[in-house]
């Protein structure tokens, strides 16, 4: 086996070509392809672009007796592989979008409050996953994101799933994620298989939070377009213990205008809210607080 460091020089199109510095063959009797690296450049900047050149074994003889006889061999044969300059995508975000790229890890135990030695006993508030969620139903930065369909509970496990997937299906140099939850903060009891009833309240096995529907679980966006993240975005939207929707701004606003539209072609003068706000026909008498603080237009009647 022997090993030389070939440097070739030939003119293509007015622009000098070159062999890349410290380029070095290795010669042996089992290597059946060469691959030669060759620099395009002119005579005041370097174009960048390398083209790969295959030569077989078969020339082997005319590489070993010198380089000048590598010119008519590099330019009768074709190109295998090559790599040209092109305009990358924009890496920079958008003014006015958070730096924030990858979905930081979230904590699976919440800080003990002040003045406690251990988290406090809390009733499992299943209120919190009830009605519709009225705050957090919206984009912040206009693009792209989760919605839950349904109401549920988000463990460490989810929480874990939709960062991995979400760091590592996505170019993160192009765009940004943040979480529109907060960490597990609900405390979930539970006793064991097989254990007589009673006895106090079951030991703590790990934290929840409670999610209602219409929420927005993460918000995704930056330079690519939802059509390339729809994939990715949906196979999240399943790993999720309750119905979900990938979903963009355009989306979201069709909607609204269907609701607006939907309400402004009623001519029905008895709506939902008209009859519970003025006890027509003494519907208080078989409506109940939460099935007023929990509908869609309940806030409106409060």
């Amino acid at each position: 086996m022997c090993t030389s460091c070939i440097h070739i020089s030939v003119q293509s199109n007015g622009n000098k070509s070159e062999a890349i510095p410290s380029t070095r063959m290795i010669l042996s009797e089992f290597v059946d392809t060469i691959f030669v690296f060759v620099r395009i450049s002119d005579d005041n900047n370097t174009i960048g672009t390398i083209f790969i050149f295959q030569i077989d074994m078969a020339c082997r003889s005319f590489i070993k007796n010198g380089s000048h006889l590598l010119r008519p061999i590099l330019f009768s044969r074709t190109i295998v592989n090559g790599t040209q300059d092109k305009p990358p995508f924009p890496k920079v975000l958008p003014f006015g979008l958070p730096l924030q790229n990858e979905l930081p890890e979230v904590k699976s135990v919440p800080d003990t409050p002040p003045n406690h030695q251990v988290y406090p006993n809390i009733s499992r508030r299943l209120l919190e996953c009830r009605g519709i969620e009225i705050i957090h139903n919206k984009l912040i930065h206009k693009q792209y994101g989760i919605m839950a369909l349904a109401p549920g509970l988000m463990k460490e496990n989810h929480f874990n799933t939709i960062r991995d997937m979400t760091n590592k299906r996505i170019d993160m140099e192009r765009c940004f994620s943040i979480w529109r939850v907060d960490p597990p903060w609900h405390p979930w009891y539970f006793k064991g298989l097989n254990k007589k009833r009673g006895a106090g309240k079951g030991s703590l096995e790990y934290f929840v939070t409670p999610i209602k529907a219409n929420r927005i679980i993460i918000e995704i966006g930056g330079s690519l377009s939802f059509d390339y993240l729809y994939r990715t975005l949906l196979t999240i939207a399943e790993s999720l213990p309750f119905p979900a929707i990938p979903v963009s701004q355009e989306l979201l606003d069709k909607w609204e205008a269907e609701r607006n539209e939907i309400q402004e072609k009623n001519i029905n003068p008895l709506r939902w809210e008209y009859l519970i706000r003025n006890n027509i026909m003494n519907c208080h008498r078989f409506t109940d607080f939460y099935d007023i603080e929990f509908a869609r237009y309940g806030p409106k009647v409060r």
